[in-house]
């Protein structure tokens, strides 16, 4: 086991997993009574802007800080590349035809998850530190909602689909949802306050955070340059500006309140699930026993009053 547990109590689960060659423990253990830390609670309020060049846009309102994205899967894609090549090569199974793995298959199999694994373990180590150095100086964090499987999804026939995937995979090398969740989990643990700003609502990347003036920038102006009141700061920055201000309640023209911001940070929109084949054809067949019943019963009424005339 590395490290020490922070807190501690009645271990109630304990899984074992075996992948990438290697065995994993994920224990579950019943926390009655969580002792906050008060040397890293510290009281400062931030606004953050998460994107693809610059990965987070920290500001308090007069210091900014810019944190480049380290590109984990882009510097290893060459090898992931090269090693899929040589996987290509080696005999694949093959279920319909019987046709087991050959050993070099498993070998090259092998190398490709070993380097997705150090891709993972990279991201998910930086996002740790970057979340630990935002929450230990800041109890009050403002970011904006994202919907990070609306984002990446596919482009659309006629689109361009090269520059659509692209972006696609450098929104998930940054780790959008990993990032937002270790930065909100971190800040309830020493009891702060994190706040997702509703995106559609407030338009962080369209407004003025000085003015509140509200002017449509396409995605290649990387610089806030308002004609209203001449302020100018870099796009990012100022649209964690605009996120901070919203949830302090000090934005021009879209002020709000903290239970305003509260309520709309725990709520999630849901998605409609649709339902399978199976469930569709199920619910045709039951209204249609249903209406050919109510039929029948009609047709039992009205001979039972032609008997009765």
């Amino acid at each position: 086991m590395r490290g020490l547990a922070k807190y501690w109590g009645k271990p109630t689960t304990c899984t074992i997993v075996y992948r990438n060659g290697k065995w994993y423990a994920s224990i579950t253990v019943e926390v009655l009574d969580q002792v906050l830390k008060p040397e890293i609670f510290s009281i400062g309020a931030v606004g953050i802007d998460l994107g693809c060049n610059a990965a987070l846009s920290i500001t308090d309102g007069e210091n900014h800080q810019q944190i480049n994205a380290p590109k984990f899967l882009r510097n290893a894609e060459h090898l992931i590349k090269k090693a899929s090549k040589d996987k290509r090569r080696k005999r694949a199974p093959n279920r319909k035809k019987k046709i087991k793995a050959s050993r070099r298959f498993k070998k090259a199999q092998a190398k490709v998850s070993k380097l997705y694994r150090k891709v993972g373990n990279q991201r998910q180590d930086w996002v740790h530190q970057v979340a630990v150095e935002i929450v230990s100086g800041n109890s009050f964090i403002a970011t904006e909602k994202l919907e990070v499987q609306n984002m990446t999804q596919k482009a659309k026939k006629g689109k361009r689909k090269k520059q659509k995937a692209g972006l696609n995979k450098s929104i998930l090398d940054v780790g959008f949802g990993m990032l937002r969740s270790s930065i909100k989990y971190k800040a309830e643990q020493i009891g702060g306050i994190f706040i997702e700003v509703p995106t559609r609502q407030v338009k962080p990347s369209q407004t003025c955070p000085k003015c509140g003036h509200q002017h449509k920038k396409t995605l290649d102006i990387r610089v806030h340059n308002c004609n209203v009141c001449g302020y100018i700061q870099d796009r990012d920055i100022a649209a964690a500006e605009v996120m901070l201000y919203w949830a302090k309640g000090t934005l021009p023209g879209l002020g709000t309140n903290l239970v305003v911001a509260e309520s709309s940070s725990t709520t999630s929109r849901t998605r409609k699930q649709a339902g399978s084949m199976k469930q569709l054809g199920a619910m045709k067949r039951q209204k249609s026993q249903s209406n050919f019943a109510k039929n029948k019963l009609e047709d039992v009424e009205t001979s039972s009053d032609g008997v009765a005339s």
